[in-house]
Order: structure tokens, then C-alpha cells, then sequence
């Protein structure tokens, strides 16, 4: 029987390798787009060399992709086109999405709002339109994209990153009610709190004192790990439940409630 097809970006970093674990035992072939041996491309906290043959015991047959720009349609189409040629098919997608810039308003520069909105909604838009495609022509997918808790919730000092993040998530609210008749779920994760070296760099949090007060923002007084975020985003992925689309999941410690 022919396995289903999932195509992780950024997949050697945040929630990517926990992820991918869970999908691969859930059955799942992998496409994984991420950062090479150097880290040119994004964070490489997993590199394939090692999260490859992991994989590749749990039973998953993996193609990695890492010599593609997510922020433009070109790079995007490729990682799909990966899939294609390797499986001939695409099931599911997860896109990881999105830079930290964080601020008070007035101190931010024209060239930290063309950063932002390059990583924050352009590879929100090419992501969407290159994985949708063939999935159209399948007439069956499921599309997870992660943005932020930021995006629902607005807070001082985030003001051009919760703005972008807010409008990915009604990008992709809007998508998922208009692909629904064709038989696809695309829904947004909104993380926050996240224990992952992105978060603890921006954040400061990497200083122990720093972390607590930190942490102490959260109803559950601490920070998520990469491993739960893991198990609640694969049954938005898995095809076992197609009934939800079109929404926003916050992953915060209970902060963006």
C-alpha cells in the first residue's frame, strides 16, 4: 500500500524534528526542506545527517531539500516539485513560517518591516499557493502553517510582528474556508512560549532570572516544548480528522486565552 506524503518546512529546526518523528510514525513519506550542514538557510538544530536515519528506521522514506528560498514562489514550487518527482503525490504539508523582531514601534526600521513581512506573510502566500495546487488536483489535503499567539492577541513591544502574524492567520482562516469543497483543511498554529533556541534568543531567556519572569506569563508557568507542539499539530495532518478548517489553534500555556 502506498504511503501518504507530508511535506515539513524549516524541518531541521523548532518543531520540525519532533514532528517529523511523530509523522513518520504515523505512517507518513517526508519531504523535509531545511537549513544544509552550514545553517545558510535557517536554523539547523537537527541536521539531516542526523535526523535522516531516524526517519529512515521508523519505517519513512525521506527526500531533503536545501538549496530553496521559502519567501519566493520559485523556491516554494521546488520543495513541492521535490515531492512530486520522488512520491508523485502530496498529502499534508506543514509550513513553518515567520522571523522574531520585536520593539517599541517608533524604533523599528524600513528595513526590519520589509524583513518581517517577507518572512511573515510573503512565505505565508507562496507557501499556500505552491502546496494547494496539486493538492486541488487531488481533490484531498490537509495544511497545517505556523504563525504566532501574537497574530490573536495584540501586546506592547510586538506591534509589526503580531500585525503580520495576524494577518497570516486571516490568510489562512479565509484559504481554509475556500478550499473546503475541495476537500482540503488548511489551518493555522499560533505558538508562543516555546522552548526552542529562536524564542530564547529573542527573548533574553537563555539568563535563568530572565526565563522565570518569563515563564511566569504563562497560566502554566512554563515554556511548551517542541515535542508537545508536535503531537497536537500531526492530527491537523494525519488525515483522520477532515472536519476542521479554516482555524486558529493557540499553543501558548494557556497566554492567548
Amino acid at each position: 500500500m502506498t504511503r501518504p506524503v507530508a511535506l515539513l518546512t524549516m524541518a531541521t529546526g523548532y518543531v520540525g524534528p519532533a514532528l517529523a518523528r511523530t509523522m513518520a510514525d504515523r505512517g507518513f513519506d517526508l519531504v523535509l526542506q531545511g537549513a544544509d550542514e552550514g545553517g545558510r538557510m535557517g536554523a539547523t538544530e537537527t541536521p539531516f545527517s542526523e535526523l535522516v536515519p531516524d526517519l529512515e528506521a521508523r519505517g519513512a522514506a525521506v527526500e531533503t531539500v536545501n538549496d530553496v528560498d521559502l519567501t519566493t514562489a520559485a523556491g516554494n514550487q521546488a520543495a513541492v516539485q521535490a515531492a512530486l518527482d520522488r512520491f508523485g503525490r502530496l498529502d499534508s504539508a506543514c509550513l513553518v513560517t515567520g522571523v522574531i523582531i520585536t520593539g517599541k514601534f517608533l524604533d523599528m526600521t524600513t528595513e526590519q518591516w520589509e524583513k518581517i513581512k517577507l518572512a511573515n506573510l510573503d512565505m505565508v502566500f507562496h507557501g499556500l499557493q505552491a502546496v494547494l495546487a496539486p493538492m486541488q488536483t487531488a481533490g484531498q489535503g490537509q495544511v497545517v502553517v505556523f504563525t504566532s499567539s501574537t497574530g490573536a492577541r495584540p501586546d506592547p513591544i510586538t506591534s509589526i510582528y503580531g500585525g503580520t502574524r495576524a494577518g497570516a492567520n486571516g490568510i489562512v482562516r479565509a484559504v481554509g474556508l475556500e478550499m473546503a469543497r475541495d476537500g482540503i483543511q488548511v489551518n493555522a498554529v499560533g505558538t508562543n512560549f516555546m522552548d526552542f533556541p529562536g524564542f530564547i534568543k529573542a527573548t533574553g531567556a537563555d539568563d535563568p532570572e530572565r526565563r522565570a519572569k518569563i515563564e511566569a506569563q504563562t497560566p502554566l508557568r512554563r515554556l511548551g516544548t517542541t515535542e508537545e507542539l508536535a503531537h497536537v499539530t500531526a492530527p491537523l495532518l494525519d488525515g483522520k480528522n477532515r472536519f476542521q478548517t479554516g482555524q486558529f489553534f493557540d499553543f501558548s500555556g494557556g497566554w492567548g486565552a
